[in-house]
């Protein structure tokens, strides 16, 4: 029998979730046996597991398991343009995603079972395409706490490990939206931060250990997502900064057919060229995508851009006049009674 790694547990425990939500009426321990072809003593423990680890709502009555109804999920039935709209949507998922995620290749395999033909082998290959990607069991047991106390309004205990740090700390947060990041391939969880006293943002794949307290929260009524991300270029928000690009007229075209920023407004320049102006929280998210356009963008404000800019392209100029200094690398060290091995660089 192969070795049960996490990958694979965490598989089949997907798998029985997913059998779960297609029975009204449930199954009992020796239905899953038989239904999966592992042992009745594996079924049993990963029915612990769902119930106490995972906080899956199940319910059992005289041996017989199911899920509550009120968390079982509705059939749906799809349209042609509305199945497209999922399949983009499923694309955009997968550019967004770095890392292999279980539940979401049972989902999308689930959803292929739902599209019409023209579509259906598309999302399945994008559930193979998810299976395939490096799986890390730390983030997946992560992401499915943080989504967990996420829909059931419960604080999280995390042990977060910020930018640079080399410590993580302990923070409890009210998890209050879930969003990605297609910039980053990262997801993360949004909310007030009990030991920050405000709102904050929490990158899911730097979280060390996540917990579900029993403490229950209240989302406040007037809370959007979208308006709280009104002034974020990516994911950071705040007060915003007016910004304002001047695009050369070779790349206007291409600035001009596409609508960055809710804030953006854009200005035809006599030389055929376009001006760009927008208000953003976040200079460093925003000067990611300068970059991108090289030479073929000025920035005109805010000032301490234009000046970062111009410092880096001294540092480029510098960098690439310069002769390329030759490359060291790191000494493999052989294993113990091994010769040192043929070819090695320092």
């Amino acid at each position: 029998m192969p070795r049960m790694t996490p990958q694979r547990r965490s598989v089949r425990l997907t798998r029985l979730q997913e059998l779960f939500r297609s029975s009204r009426h449930g199954y009992t321990a020796r239905e899953l046996a038989d239904t999966t072809g592992m042992h009745i003593r594996s079924i049993q423990r990963d029915l612990v597991v769902m119930q106490s680890e995972m906080g899956v709502p199940l319910s059992e009555d005289n041996g017989r398991y199911s899920l509550m109804r009120e968390h079982r999920l509705s059939p749906l039935s799809l349209t042609l343009q509305q199945a497209r709209a999922l399949l983009v949507a499923t694309r955009l998922f997968l550019r967004y995603s770095d890392e292999g995620d279980p539940y979401a290749s049972g989902a999308l395999e689930q959803l292929a079972r739902i599209m019409p033909e023209p579509v259906r082998d598309q999302v399945m290959a994008a559930a193979a395409s998810m299976d395939r990607r490096p799986f890390n069991p730390d983030f997946a047991r992560n992401l499915a706490t943080v989504t967990d106390a996420w829909a059931r309004r419960r604080v999280l205990r995390l042990s977060y490990r910020s930018a640079g740090k080399a410590h993580p700390k302990q923070v409890l947060m009210e998890p209050y939206f879930l969003e990605p990041s297609a910039a980053g391939f990262a997801t993360y969880v949004i909310g007030h931060s009990q030991t920050h006293g405000g709102m904050r943002t929490f990158k899911v794949e730097r979280i060390v250990s996540a917990e579900m307290l029993p403490q229950a929260f209240e989302l406040p009524s007037t809370l959007n997502i979208d308006e709280l991300l009104s002034s974020a270029w990516g994911i950071i928000w705040g007060e915003g900064v007016e910004v304002r690009l001047r695009f050369k007229p070779d790349v206007a075209w291409r600035v001009r057919e596409t609508r960055w920023h809710p804030s953006q407004q854009t200005e035809d320049l006599a030389d055929g060229g376009l001006m760009l102006t927008i208000s953003v929280a976040s200079l460093m998210e925003l000067g990611r995508w300068v970059r991108s356009w090289g030479d073929k963008v000025e920035v005109l404000a805010p000032s301490e851009l234009r000046q970062e800019l111009r410092e880096e392209a001294v540092r480029l100029a510098r960098l690439y006049t310069a002769k390329p200094k030759p490359l060291r690398r790191v000494r493999s060290k052989p294993a113990p009674g091994a010769d040192d091995p043929a070819g090695s660089v320092a």
